[in-house]
């Protein structure tokens, strides 16, 4: 047996203490003693001189008052959101994806194409407000489709409105 730990049944040796299951044993028990004076050690450190221990840290980081950029921010993020749960509800949106080049939006085509222009416009802004989290700095782009064959009614760029 290559590589085993086995005993010599003819040995007079009782094999206590010589085994890698033993060795393992007291290297567990001479760290532990190693960890053990270390905490006593920095105990006795502290008391000597006088220091305390620094409380801990709190989770997460520590978030400092909003600027008034951040708060416009918000206010406009969350005003997009409530207008674009409005259209979910009640409006042409059927629904809403985050596709790889553009949020998709899948609306009734019959009421989208009765809808005048400027309220189209009105909408694919808010979805790309809400998309950008109310930064007025950045637009989305955002494709419109029909929600029952999937064709493409309209595409926003960020800055112009092109309708199909």
């Amino acid at each position: 047996m290559t590589g085993s730990f086995t005993t010599d049944p003819h040995s007079t040796h009782t094999g206590r203490g010589s085994g890698p299951h033993q060795r393992s044993h007291r290297i567990t028990i001479c760290c532990a003693i190693g960890v053990m004076l270390g905490v006593f050690a920095a105990t006795k450190a502290w008391a000597q001189t006088g220091a305390q221990p620094s409380p801990p840290a709190a989770a997460g980081p520590q978030l400092g008052p909003m600027t008034q950029e951040q708060l416009e921010m918000a206010a406009r993020f969350e005003e997009c959101r409530r207008k674009l749960q409005e259209e979910r509800t009640s409006g042409p949106i059927a629904d809403l994806r985050f596709g790889s080049t553009a949020i998709e939006i899948d609306v009734d085509g019959a009421r989208w194409k009765a809808m005048p222009f400027d309220t189209k416009l009105a909408l694919v802004r808010t979805i790309s407000c809400y998309a950008v989290a109310g930064n007025p700095r950045l637009n989305a782009r955002v494709q419109v489709l029909d929600h029952l064959d999937q064709k493409k009614l309209g595409y926003y760029d960020g800055a112009v409105l092109k309708l199909q």
